[in-house]
């Protein structure tokens, strides 16, 4: 019988679907047309574990479907604006990045326009110039002079934050470029042999994130809908916002050690909570994927930085409420199955907890949950003991390294002042 091609590439693609069970009811990726998004490496090794390879009508034809529900999720959902691997084993800016040309008119433009970014000028320049002095440095520079270098780069990158930018003008500056960008702060490949602090890394690497996502606003509350009747728990995420991440998913994702907030809203919106108001963050059958420390349980939550006791919410009758029972199967799982949970701190703890953060919410890394206790068996009350995980840097809630940062806190006491907080 004659070979169809067709008929073949039907058969392929309905056997590999077969292998892939109904799709998650989790709320779906940013609208990016399937084509257009990059596999990430991570979920590429990922496909491996579920797809037989010794079988050729296991090989897929096409990606499989969205957040399948069986599935684990390792990796955010992101956009086609993250950067992939050059091919000098750095970071690639995005294609948005990559398509404008230093000669076009609007480079040019952005590049002239004094009135409106002369202040952002004036920092990337800075930058720059910071970034040059250390690695100029010799082996005979005194600590105390390479740390007044680094005290005027984190400062710089710090102030960059709160000023105007577009991609025009990132792209005049090659903010994203590996060897005269962002990357040669964090990327050790690039660095010239600088050692950088561990928190002057994270932060370079949080603003290149946001740049190569094309989210340019200064404006802390960006993509959050106030409510007209004033009421901060009614605000919502505006559905038009493009740059929505999702938190249905293990581990850090995009996020940095010590990423700050001004509100829960906002750690929604970027992926790092699923909650707007509940402290638990997880789905059946697949335990927790993040908790927020915010304090006021009945039973007192303990916290003693890398070691943490936390309190479930009450429950009417003896049955742990849903959140709780997500928490209650990330503890029983199988160790080889088990995964750490994200914990975010908030301004809301008591001001006694030397870890509670000067305002908003803070990301201070991936926890194991231990141990559950029954602690009111009437209520379903349970409490939970988390350990961090080694291997991360420090908690960031004090010196130089402190996250909010103070620019971040001139921003959050401006919005309290306004009542938008």
């Amino acid at each position: 019988m004659d070979y169809d091609y067709y008929e073949d590439m039907a058969r392929r693609r309905k056997a590999f679907r077969a292998k892939w069970p109904e799709q998650s009811p989790s709320p779906p990726p940013p609208e990016v047309p399937q084509a257009a998004q990059p596999i990430h490496q991570n979920m590429a090794h990922s496909f491996e574990n579920y797809i037989d390879l010794s079988s050729p009508e296991s090989i897929p034809q096409s990606p499989p479907p969205q957040n399948p529900l069986k599935r684990p999720r390792t990796v955010q959902a992101i956009s086609n604006a993250s950067p992939s691997t050059s091919t000098d084993g750095g970071r690639q800016p995005p294609d948005w990045y990559s398509k404008l040309r230093l000669d076009s008119q609007a480079v040019k433009a952005a590049r002239n326009n004094t009135r409106k970014y002369g202040p952002t000028m004036t920092k990337l320049q800075g930058i720059k110039a910071a970034c040059k002095a250390c690695e100029e440095a010799s082996p005979k520079t005194l600590m105390a002079e390479m740390t007044k270098r680094f005290d005027t780069l984190r400062n710089l990158i710090h102030d960059v934050e709160f000023l105007t930018v577009d991609q025009y003008l990132i792209r005049s500056f090659r903010m994203l470029e590996n060897r005269t960008g962002l990357p040669r702060i964090f990327d050790p490949k690039f660095t010239e042999g600088v050692d950088y602090p561990w928190d002057l890394k994270a932060d370079a690497e949080q603003l290149y994130t946001r740049w190569c996502r094309e989210i340019f606003s200064i404006d802390i509350l960006r993509g959050i809908k106030r409510a007209f009747d004033g009421q901060r728990n009614s605000d919502k995420i505006d559905p038009d916002y493009k740059q929505r991440l999702y938190a249905n998913y293990y581990g850090q994702g995009n996020l940095i050690n010590g990423q700050w907030w001004p509100t829960q809203l906002c750690t929604l919106r970027d992926g790092a909570h699923g909650s707007a108001q509940g402290g638990i963050f997880g789905e059946k059958d697949r335990g927790t994927y993040s908790i927020v420390l915010s304090g006021g349980h009945k039973y007192g939550d303990e916290d003693h930085g890398e070691e943490i006791w936390y309190t479930g919410t009450d429950s009417k009758d003896e049955t742990p409420t849903e959140n709780t029972k997500r928490l209650i199967e990330s503890c029983e799982m199988p160790e080889n199955e088990k995964e750490p949970v994200r914990v975010i701190r908030s301004w809301n703890l008591g001001k006694e907890n030397k870890y509670r953060p000067e305002g908003g919410f803070r990301y201070d890394g991936l926890y194991d949950v231990i141990e559950s206790q029954s602690i009111g068996k009437e209520k379903g009350m349970y409490k939970f003991f988390l350990v961090r995980r080694g291997g991360q840097d420090p908690i960031r809630y004090e010196g130089v390294e402190m996250r909010p940062t103070q620019q971040e806190l001139k921003e959050y006491k401006k919005l309290q002042q306004e009542n938008k907080l």
